[in-house]
C-alpha cells in the first residue's frame, strides 16, 4: 500500500469513498475512549481574565519641566535633571531623568504593592513600527530602577510587576528647551 501523501488525486478520492461506507465504532468503545480524557472544569470568561495580565496606562501627574520657574521658587536650581510623576491603578512612579557625559541616566522607583519585576525602554519610531528595545532592567526590592547610557530621544517606558504591565505616556529624554 502506497503512503497517504503518495496517492493522486483520484486514488485519494476513491480511498475516501471506501472509508466513507465503514462502519461507525460500537457505541459502547466510543464512551470507553471518550472516558479517557475527561472533561476539564469550565472556566468562566471573568476567570480568565482576572488571571490574565493587566495592561494599565499610566497618567502623568508632575513634570517640573512643565512648571514656570517662578513655580518653583528657591527649590528651583535651575539643573537639567527631569523630575517626572506618574499614577497607575495603586502605584505611583517616580521617574529622574539625568544627564551623565553625552547620554542620560534614568533612575526611578514605584512606589506601591511590592512585587518583583522589570523595566523596558524603547525607542519610538516615527514610522509606527514595533521600537526596539534600548534597555531594560530589573527593579529591586525597593522598587527601584535604573538605566545609564541612554540617548537623547523619545521613549516608552514599560513597568512588568507581577500580573501588571504597566505603560507611560511617551517620555522625551534630552536636555530643556530654552
Amino acid at each position: 500500500m502506497k503512503p497517504i501523501d503518495a496517492l493522486s488525486d483520484d486514488e485519494f478520492a476513491h480511498l475516501a469513498q471506501r472509508a466513507s461506507r465503514l462502519p461507525d465504532a460500537p457505541a459502547a468503545l466510543v464512551r470507553a475512549a471518550m472516558a479517557l480524557w475527561p472533561p476539564q472544569p469550565r472556566v468562566s470568561v471573568g476567570e480568565v481574565l482576572r488571571s490574565a495580565a493587566r495592561l494599565v496606562e499610566a497618567a502623568l501627574r508632575f513634570d517640573n519641566w512643565a512648571l514656570p520657574a517662578a513655580g518653583l521658587g528657591l527649590r528651583d536650581a535651575g539643573g537639567a535633571t527631569r523630575h517626572l510623576l506618574y499614577s497607575a491603578r495603586g502605584r505611583d512612579v517616580d521617574l529622574r531623568i539625568s544627564p551623565a557625559a553625552d547620554h542620560f541616566a534614568l533612575s526611578g522607583q514605584i512606589l506601591g504593592p511590592d512585587e518583583a519585576g522589570a523595566v523596558e525602554l524603547a525607542a519610538l519610531t516615527h514610522d509606527g513600527a514595533t521600537p526596539p528595545l534600548a534597555h531594560r532592567a530589573g527593579i529591586d526590592a525597593w522598587g527601584e530602577f535604573h538605566l545609564d547610557g541612554v540617548r537623547t530621544g523619545s521613549y516608552r517606558l514599560t513597568l512588568r510587576l507581577g500580573r501588571d504591565t504597566i505603560v507611560l505616556p511617551s517620555i522625551e529624554v534630552g536636555l530643556p528647551r530654552a
